[in-house]
């Protein structure tokens, strides 16, 4: 008797495999890369609007994203721009993401 394959799960696996190889390689290609703020928000936050960043991620999660407490960010004060470790930031971002208040609106 022939062996009954199951091509969706056969599929559905490779797709699986070849998404983490594809994750993988671009976060690769995020080693020794920093960005501003306007990078980050682009990249991880959906394109929300800076203040709404700081607010809401960056202020938020200080304690756990600060670099000199062995997070992503060093803080940029008095004019100085935010330097985002993109590597760090996107790990963090993904394996947090659900404790960010996406649907939360700056004061006016």
């Amino acid at each position: 008797m022939p062996a009954l394959i199951n091509e969706k799960a056969i599929t559905d696996l490779v797709k699986e495999q070849v998404s983490e190889i594809a994750d993988h390689e671009l976060l690769k290609k995020l080693d020794g890369i920093t960005w501003n703020i306007n990078q980050f928000r682009k990249a991880c936050c959906g394109g929300k609007e800076s203040t709404w960043v700081t607010t809401f991620v960056l202020d938020k999660f200080l304690d756990e994203i600060d670099y000199y407490h062995g997070g992503w960010l060093i803080r940029g004060y008095q004019g100085k721009a935010h330097i985002i470790f993109a590597k760090k930031a996107c790990e963090w971002m993904e394996e947090n993401r659900k404790r960010i208040d996406w649907e939360s609106k700056i004061p006016k």
